[in-house]
């Protein structure tokens, strides 16, 4: 027994370790390939380690093995028939307001910090995961994570790139926009393929604003917004099309 207490504490340590390299990870506001994928294997070290710390404790083993179950079955469960796309917009529109007023930085996509594509794909991955373990859809989970995990640029939708968005029309500028040829969701890049926002409603857009440094919603016509005078490309993201 005495033998073992060390390498039980040693255990404990090792565990604690990872867990702060992940919060660490985790924290960190830019979103890169390097740090999703680290991130992904510490969190799967983090939980295999409570597992392992923990499986001497009946009732707590059982929760977490049923977690876990559940987890396997959202990724690997055939997907469910998708919501109608009025519902899941509503749902985008929304998680794209909760990140009104984050500081902008580039190459962020979370609260402590976000850029412009980083907005817009962040607000989906948040609507299509939430209500994918909401309501036991497996085909919604899957597609916020293939979402998180292949980073795109405003320009890669702008193009349509994997299929993600399709093209509506063009536009000398948003000012100009007839906005009854839209829907909340819609996307609108600049012609160089810089920059982009989202149509929420109402003849309001949201954007993650380089020059301004945070998020925020803007009415049109906005006169003093350069990005409101460009030349846009609208798309509509493939899964709200539907």
């Amino acid at each position: 027994m005495a033998a073992a207490q060390p390498h039980s504490r040693l255990r404990r340590l090792l565990w604690l370790l990872a867990v702060a390299l992940w919060a660490l990870v985790a924290l960190y506001p830019i979103s890169t390939g390097l740090s999703r994928t680290i991130g992904v294997a510490l969190f799967v070290v983090c939980w295999c380690g409570f597992l392992a710390l923990t499986w001497s404790r009946k009732y707590l083993r059982v929760v977490l093995i049923g977690v876990s179950l559940f987890a396997a079955g959202l990724l690997l469960l055939p997907a469910r028939t998708p919501p109608a796309a009025d519902s899941l917009r509503a749902d985008y529109v929304a998680g794209l307001r909760r990140y009104g007023g984050v500081t902008y930085i580039w190459g962020g996509e979370s609260f402590k910090g976000i850029d412009c594509s980083g907005l817009i794909r962040r607000g989906l991955i948040d609507a299509l995961f939430c209500r994918g373990v909401r309501t036991g859809n497996s085909g919604l989970v899957r597609g916020a994570l293939s979402l998180w995990w292949h980073d795109c640029t405003a320009n890669d939708l702008r193009q349509g790139r994997g299929g993600l968005t399709a093209p509506l029309l063009e536009t000398p500028s948003l000012n100009e926009l007839d906005h009854t040829r839209i829907l909340p969701g819609d996307l609108a890049v600049t012609r160089d393929g810089i920059h982009i926002l989202a149509y929420l409603g109402d003849r309001q857009w949201i954007e993650a604003d380089p020059f301004l440094g945070k998020v925020v919603t803007v009415s049109v016509p906005a006169t003093t917004n350069q990005f409101f005078a460009s030349p846009m490309q609208i798309v509509r993201w493939s899964v709200l099309a539907h």
